[in-house]
């Protein structure tokens, strides 16, 4: 079975106007390749942001092993809250889609929309929008928001991330 087969089994594309719709209208995401200091969404209360410069500073075995770190943090998570429910992944001006965390990481495939932000905007949130991710490459942070998944993945990551400057 080919990985692009496996993946599909598990993440579903979903239209990409629709997906944004409701992130865009909450967060009044702001896209902008050059801006590297206001944050690109409204950013929500009680979320927490944190550095990935400390992850982005390093090649190698450094750096894949904190990206590495981070995505397995965030599939614990996302796994742990959702039960059956999927989340929504989004990846700016590329397909998003639905998926099962609990298939995926039963599956064993790759990630189509990436948590770590290393290459463009990435969103993994819940349908209602009530707790999720959102990876900034270019600030090279993570925002985490809603207060299970900040009381967990936030505070995780703070334990070797300092916050990031953006940060409320």
């Amino acid at each position: 079975m080919s990985e692009g087969f496996r993946v599909e089994g598990v993440w579903r594309p979903i239209e990409y106007a629709e997906a944004w719709a409701g992130f865009d209208a909450r967060f009044d995401f702001k896209p902008d390749y050059y801006e590297r200091a206001v944050p690109a969404i409204r950013l929500p209360d009680g979320c927490v942001v944190i550095d990935l410069a400390p992850v982005f500073a390093h090649e190698g075995a450094r750096f894949a092993s904190g990206e590495a770190a981070i995505t397995a943090a965030a599939l614990r998570n996302f796994v742990w809250f959702t039960d059956e429910e999927e989340l929504t992944a989004l990846d700016w001006q590329h397909t998003p889609y639905r998926y099962s965390p609990a298939a995926h990481a039963l599956a064993n495939v790759g990630w189509p929309v990436p948590v770590f932000p290393n290459g463009d905007y990435y969103v993994h949130t819940t349908s209602d929008l009530r707790w999720g991710t959102f990876g900034h490459p270019w600030q090279q942070s993570l925002t985490v928001w809603g207060e299970e998944l900040v009381r967990t993945l936030g505070t995780e990551l703070l334990t070797w991330l300092p916050r990031h400057t953006q940060s409320p």
